[in-house]
């Protein structure tokens, strides 16, 4: 938290020595508003807490001179030389941890059962540093029993973290804590001294606490506007000599595994620079429109505060009367080429990916092509396939220079516009601009966002490799610098910890994937995770008996009070989306798996499973597959089933060890 407009030099002081203690041991909190039931308020300078010791409130007094005391007043003498007499600070702090103590009487999690009646889990106590004052006249007071021993600490005591953290220890704790607090226990601490922190869905209701490092991300300066404040902020931002890319822009990489929220990060660091810095133009850019139209509710502030919109949309937007409807290559292939599709068995979808990685790489010679390294590009491809390939991609951009740009273009020609204009009204005219699913975006997207972006703005990305759909690119053929600037969230908050270990034992299973250099591991120890039920994997006699059994479940789901759009569907491939119309129709989300990024569901099936591998003897095609499967997995928040007719493939095997298996017998 900032420090107060005027903070004191002794508050200043405290405040620098506890943000020095060790981070994974200590964290502080600078005047908390302690509202309490019984109608009381109090503010206290700071509350301590040490996840080995315990809670300590702490008060700072600048005290020059002391002049004799009781346990009630303590008299001092200002510079002028007039007389003062103070409340006795322990008497203060006392009182504040008493209004702390009825704050966390509110939250059941914070007690327990000990000798026969409630205690906290935890002991409080009351420190006061007087940082003018030598330890030799304190030790005066406590002779007199004015105040208590270990309890004022003097100038002494400050000369460095490491004496606070020595006269910390010294406190006359209550007890002594048998093991550290948990992490779920110091968030519910932090969300009592900073109720700001609560996360809520979207019915109002809370779900959580953001934890330490995504309070910390939320609450990074803006280094292009000048904050209402120039404070100190409890949490370290990013060094002058670890946060600049060519342009001097500021790069923050959050990186982290599915369901960990890093899309929370992007929406809270949103509101949060709209109310630091509200002159401040922000973009939020999302893969798609469905995950903007997602952002944006979440977020509920207007385009003139933060412009949400998928790439294409703002590159749309940088064209403007330039803008024409680009060309469809799967369309194309699919109208022109079906003969080539069935001699290659590749679709049309993997076709056009592969055509949109040769413009990005900037493959356009054959030979270039035939040598390229695909490795990560999903499928493996021979000499033979690679050149058929060339053939095709030689006609298309024949029929392309007589019809115009296409989708895969679309970033080169807003990127054109952008700097053949340098009064384009678009260019280098946003403060900071926050990037969603950051893995899936091309190098040229990239150079798109970064020529919208102030030479000293701000560029907040979120990516999970493991969640990649599309092509995948390293960030250094993106052209932009994560190394120094990756923050890296481990923990999936949104699935119960049986989704999520499900989810991730097909990562784990996978050599390509488990071996890839950017991947987030998981970390299933640190939270207490929510529990749930057992996800399921169905095995159907046929077609009629799965869509009969998913029909069922939803059936029951609705009459029991869900909500449609709590429930989704989820198909490896577009031509199974028709199948489930009639679910869509009632607002059930029933999307092919290039969609569903970002989103999340109470409640989501996975059917048609059996086909979901047709290249099951290339390694490369069943990491994609798997990768796929992985994200759609991962957008349950409680509830997964998955199903396939016939034989499991065997991709798909090390799910029996951590899922329901059960047969639907033909309807």
């Amino acid at each position: 938290m900032p420090l107060a407009p005027t903070p004191t030099y002794g508050e200043k002081l405290v405040n620098k020595l506890l943000r020095d203690l060790p981070r994974k041991q200590y964290f502080h909190h600078y005047e908390p508003q302690l509202n309490t039931t019984d109608g009381r308020s109090s503010k206290p300078d700071f509350v301590l807490v040490a996840a080995l010791m315990g809670v300590v409130v702490v008060e700072v007094k600048d005290w020059g001179k002391l002049t004799g005391g009781d346990q009630q007043l303590i008299h001092t003498v200002r510079s002028n030389g007039a007389p003062m007499s103070h409340e006795n600070p322990v008497l203060t702090a006392q009182r504040y941890a008493y209004d702390l103590n009825r704050r966390f009487e509110q939250r059941v999690e914070l007690w327990e059962q000990y000798k026969g009646r409630q205690r906290l889990k935890f002991p409080w106590q009351v420190m006061v540093a007087l940082p003018r004052i030598s330890q030799r006249v304190i030790e005066q007071f406590e002779k007199k029993g004015i105040w208590p021993r270990g309890v004022i600490i003097g100038k002494e005591h400050l000369r460095s973290a490491e004496t606070l953290q020595q006269a910390i220890s010294n406190l006359p704790w209550k007890f002594v804590l048998e093991q550290p607090l948990s992490l779920d226990m110091l968030d519910i601490v932090r969300e009592v001294l900073n109720p700001s922190l609560v996360v809520q869905n979207e019915e109002g209701l809370p779900v959580g606490t953001l934890t330490q490092l995504q309070y910390g991300l939320i609450n990074e300066p803006l280094r292009s506007a000048h904050p209402q404040q120039l404070t100190l902020f409890e949490y370290e931002p990013m060094s002058e000599e670890t946060s600049d890319i060519p342009g001097s822009a500021s790069v923050r990489l959050v990186r982290g595994v599915a369901g960990s929220g890093k899309t929370l990060v992007l929406v809270r660091r949103a509101q949060h620079l709209v109310a630091q810095y509200p002159q401040a133009r922000l973009l939020v850019m999302s893969f798609n429109v469905e995950l903007a139209r997602d952002i944006k509710g979440r977020m509920r502030l207007p385009d003139e505060q933060v412009m949400v919109a998928s790439f294409h949309r703002i590159c749309r937007m940088i064209l403007g009367e330039a803008w024409r409807e680009p060309l469809k290559t799967r369309e194309w292939l699919r109208q022109y080429e079906r003969e080539s599709l069935l001699a290659l068995r590749l679709s049309a979808e993997f076709i056009s990916t592969e055509f949109a990685w040769r413009k990005e790489m900037a493959l356009l010679d054959d030979q270039q092509y035939l040598e390229a390294d695909r490795s990560g590009r999903g499928q493996r491809l021979d000499k033979a396939k690679r050149e058929t390939l060339n053939a095709l991609f030689n006609r298309y951009r024949a029929y392309q220079a007589m019809h115009g740009y296409d989708w895969d273009d679309v970033a080169a020609a807003a990127l054109a516009a952008l700097n053949d204009r340098d009064d384009h009204p678009m260019r280098q005219a946003y403060d900071a601009i926050f990037i969603d699913e950051g893995q899936d975006f091309a190098p040229s997207w990239m150079q798109v966002a970064l020529a919208l972006l102030k030479p000293r703005g701000d560029l907040l990305i979120c990516d999970d490799p493991s969640q990649s759909i599309f092509c995948s690119y390293s960030w250094t053929q993106k052209g932009v610098s994560v190394v120094g600037r990756t923050r890296i969230l481990r923990v999936p908050f949104r699935s119960t910890r049986e989704i999520s270990q499900a989810a991730h034992s097909l990562i784990e299973a996978d050599e390509n994937l488990k071996a890839t250099e950017e991947r987030a591991e998981p970390d299933f120890s640190s939270y207490e995770l929510g529990s749930g039920p057992m996800p399921a994997l169905m095995a159907c006699a046929d077609s009629a008996s799965e869509t009969g059994f998913i029909d069922d479940k939803i059936r029951d789901l609705l009459a029991g009070g869900a909500d449609p759009a709590q429930i989704a569907i989820l198909c490896h491939a577009k031509w199974h989306v028709d199948k489930w119309a009639a679910w869509a129709r009632q607002g059930v989300y029933v999307q092919y798996f290039e969609k569903m990024k970002g989103l999340e569901f109470m409640v989501v099936f996975v059917p048609h499973l059996q086909d979901a591998f047709p290249h099951a003897d290339d390694p490369d095609a069943v990491s994609a597959a798997r990768r796929k499967l992985f994200t759609a997995m991962t957008r349950a928040r409680y509830r997964l089933v998955m199903s396939y007719q016939g034989t499991l493939p065997k991709p798909l095997e090390p799910l029996l060890d951590h899922m329901w298996c059960e047969s639907v017998a033909v309807r």
